[in-house]
């Protein structure tokens, strides 16, 4: 592929992007519907399907960082691919994102601040993007309420737990730390020299400025926002 073909590839993959955005803000905006009628199964129905949708956002996001215009050559980008092809998405991510630090110095793996900076970029790919695509794989395969194990064999009493307990705010939690991860790994694809280092401790600080303030956040303060409240009356 030429730089060009390469552009066009993400263009096309933004419009992707975009649209599913669109999906997921209207998914949201029907849970929250149902939760405000207090109707268990709709809300339980479309938080599986936040959960299938968040997975694909994230690989087509995934997509479109890949193809990043400036970012990597087109053999870089077929590294990535095949190993996406042979070991999955979360081993494609780990492999973008030590291509893109070879950008920012050969021999990172030497340095101890770029050391610390993957660590704690893989830290967030292992939670959100390799955790929810293990529990998206039980729901696509059929394993709605009861999680198996690998061989089929037994109930993964574990992953049911997380089935049982997935909502709304998790899933929008994932959704918006995704977010901070994509601003900072376009900036070490796109801009490794310069953007990387200016605004990755602020990206990070507000990363976890965000995930202080969501562990705040309860199903139950939710749907006490979602009720109608009361209009007062004049005497």
């Amino acid at each position: 592929m030429t730089d060009t073909e390469i552009y066009d590839l993400y263009v096309l993959q933004s419009k992707n992007v975009r649209k599913l955005k669109k999906v997921e803000s209207n998914l949201i905006r029907t849970i929250n519907f149902h939760l405000n009628k207090n109707d268990a199964f709709q809300v339980e129905l479309n938080t599986k399907l936040l959960a299938l949708l968040y997975c694909t956002l994230s690989e087509a996001q995934f997509i479109q960082m890949v193809n990043t215009p400036k970012g990597f050559q087109y053999s870089e980008i077929e590294k990535i691919k095949n190993e996406k092809s042979r070991n999955g998405i979360v081993k494609a991510w780990e492999i973008m994102l030590d291509l893109a630090f070879e950008k920012v110095n050969s021999n990172w793996q030497e340095n101890g601040d770029l050391n610390s900076r993957r660590i704690q970029l893989k830290g967030i790919i292992e939670k959100y993007i390799k955790e929810p695509s293990e529990l998206r794989n039980k729901i696509a395969h059929g394993q709605w309420d009861i999680a198996l194990n690998r061989e089929n064999t037994k109930e993964n009493v574990d992953k049911t737990n997380e089935l049982r307990n997935l909502n709304v705010i998790t899933i929008t939690v994932w959704s918006n730390i995704h977010q901070f991860l994509g601003l900072m790994i376009r900036d070490l694809i796109q801009s490794p020299q310069v953007a990387f280092h200016n605004n990755y401790w602020s990206n990070l600080e507000k990363l976890n400025r965000f995930v202080i303030k969501s562990d705040n956040w309860t199903m139950a303060k939710r749907k006490d926002t979602l009720r109608p409240r009361k209009q007062k009356t004049s005497d």
